[in-house]
């Protein structure tokens, strides 16, 4: 089994400016003898409940934080508040080859936010000695639910914030980006990754005066996260 944690750095909702710090890492568990499998630092945490080596799939779970006035957000003045929301859901991951990763997540928040949301993620993997690198692109999706939460405008938040003017958010592309990752093995126990991603929102939430007039159509991840593997017996393939 490998559990990992350490900080990251992210953008602090979708259409913030603002970032900040929260916690990320990883939970793994494999059969003696076999590989570390590869868990990229933005994954869901998710449980493989099916695993056919080449393609796993499981429930999946992942906590949003809030939108509100606080760090630096004083200018979404009269917006309304969105909690924080913790989605809960399925994953899918296939391997095409040793080397690349198709990742898919499609989550429900039950509570926040209350929207449908999905990601897609592309990893090709490469190892050298003690080196593990990966890059890959990112898409994530949203239903209208989730993109009004976050970019919609009401004609009375439009009144009360005085900077933005009304608007009605719709589903789809959220986002595109990337995501990399180096990893290092200092012995078969102890390893650190360090990671670093970038994403642009798209569509309906790129035309929304939020992000265009309070915060940025830019969003930023980076971090570290300190790993320990030992013998535990248990099932399943977990990652965060």
């Amino acid at each position: 089994m490998t559990l990992g944690l350490g900080p990251q750095v992210v953008t602090s909702f979708p259409g913030a400016q603002t970032v900040r710090v929260w916690p990320t890492g990883n939970f793994a568990y494999r059969k003696p003898n076999e590989p570390a499998p590869f868990v990229a630092p933005d994954d869901g945490f998710g449980i493989a409940l099916l695993d056919f080596g080449w393609i796993k799939a499981g429930p999946v779970g992942r906590i949003m934080s809030n939108r509100g006035l606080s760090d630096g957000n004083g200018n979404f003045y009269g917006l309304r508040n969105v909690n924080w929301t913790l989605e809960l859901g399925g994953f899918l991951d296939v391997y095409l080859s040793e080397h690349l990763r198709t990742h898919l997540e499609l989550r429900q928040g039950v509570n926040g936010h209350d929207g449908l949301v999905g990601n897609v993620a592309i990893d090709a993997i490469q190892k050298f000695d003690a080196f593990t690198f990966s890059i890959g692109p990112r898409l994530a999706l949203g239903n209208s639910q989730f993109m009004q939460s976050y970019f919609s405008v009401s004609p009375s938040e439009a009144l009360a914030n005085g900077k933005v003017y009304p608007y009605q958010a719709y589903g789809g592309v959220t986002s595109f980006g990337g995501l990399a990752t180096v990893k290092y093995d200092f012995d078969p126990s102890w390893s650190a990754t360090l990671f670093g991603g970038y994403d642009r929102l798209m569509n309906s939430a790129a035309a929304s005066p939020i992000p265009n007039r309070l915060g940025s159509l830019n969003e930023y991840t980076g971090g570290v996260i300190i790993a320990y593997s030992f013998n535990f017996k248990g099932i399943g393939i977990l990652g965060f």
